[in-house]
């Protein structure tokens, strides 16, 4: 990745932050759901290529459709059931309800996220699976005191019985821990000797997070919700020097 290219992921980052901050209104009641849709999948797309430039075609795209199907899965059993999250419901905004519990867009949202928890995880503490696993779930776990928040605030969905953070209940968060330990594991599994051999990921599969990031701490800076908003910042910019270091792609 040319130095000209990271440049241009910052611009996109700041241009993010800016329309967080100045422009998105979730409360526009003409909204069509294609914004929601394709916004998602165009967050989602730097990380992909990254992935399957990493791993190659055969194990990128397993990783992939693999950890974009899982998470959907288990979504909709949380939708129905309140396990392992709590009992929510989504937004029509984010899609077309698979089943009529969740929508087909949350299988490119949580893996960009899950892709860059990996990534900072595997240059905070190295690759060892007994370090990299606990490090990835509190990686995401930071990751999603920062989403959620913000998506509540939007109204992109809400939580049954509500929360003291922000309006998120605890046990959302012991979920994401417990899936993104599963989820990490299986990240290190497809990886293989990519993931193995004490070289962290290329930075650039975090591209789709500081994305992500960058627009979600401009919401939540333009609308008070004060924690999230510096936490967001933080992990914004340790995500900026992992992708700034110096690792080139490996096949």
């Amino acid at each position: 990745m040319r130095l000209t290219g990271r440049r241009m992921l910052l611009f996109a980052a700041l241009l993010l932050f800016l329309a967080g901050y100045l422009v998105v209104r979730f409360d526009a009641p003409d909204m069509p759901a294609a914004v929601s849709v394709l916004f998602l999948l165009g967050l989602a797309l730097p990380s992909y290529v990254a992935v399957i430039r990493w791993l190659g075609a055969a194990r990128g795209i397993t990783l992939l459709v693999l950890l974009s199907l899982l998470p959907l899965a288990v979504e909709a059993y949380a939708v129905a059931t309140g396990i392992p999250y709590g009992r929510f419901t989504y937004s029509p905004h984010l899609g077309y309800p698979l089943f009529d519990l969740v929508p087909w867009t949350v299988a490119f949202a949580y893996l960009p996220m899950l892709l860059g928890a990996v990534t900072l995880a595997s240059t905070a503490v190295g690759t060892a699976w007994y370090r990299l696993i606990p490090a990835g779930a509190l990686f995401l776990l930071l990751i999603d005191l920062v989403i959620d928040p913000a998506a509540v605030h939007a109204g992109l969905w809400v939580w049954m019985d509500g929360g003291v953070y922000y309006g998120v209940p605890a046990s959302n968060f012991a979920g994401w821990v417990l899936t993104g330990v599963v989820y990490v594991a299986l990240v290190l599994l497809i990886a293989g000797r990519n993931l193995s051999s004490g070289r962290p990921a290329p930075g650039m599969v975090a591209s789709s997070l500081l994305l992500i990031l960058a627009f979600w701490a401009g919401y939540l800076t333009q609308n008070g919700l004060v924690i999230p908003s510096f936490l967001g910042a933080a992990l914004f910019l340790a995500t900026c020097l992992v992708i700034f270091r110096d690792a080139p792609f490996r096949r």
